[in-house]
């Protein structure tokens, strides 16, 4: 999602366990990079697995921001 000037955020980014580990999402990552390399902001919210892949790739802790939302799911 994105205002197409300044700022990117990402909301997901789901590969299936069977298919991780071979580049897929890193591929994916970098080509939505690219695409908005010129941005002021790329934003993205990691699950805690996925941190160090995330770090890897340029990223890294918004400031002192905490993530929040109101959520009705139960798989977290």
């Amino acid at each position: 999602m994105s205002d197409g000037y300044l700022v990117v955020y990402y909301p997901h980014l789901l590969v299936h366990p069977d298919f991780q580990g071979r580049g897929i999402g890193r591929q994916l990552m970098q080509a939505m990079q690219a695409r908005y390399a010129g941005f002021h902001q790329q934003m993205l919210t990691a699950d805690g697995g996925a941190i160090e892949f995330y770090r890897a790739l340029g990223f890294e802790r918004a400031g002192k921001t905490e993530p929040m939302w109101i959520y009705a799911g139960t798989d977290h």
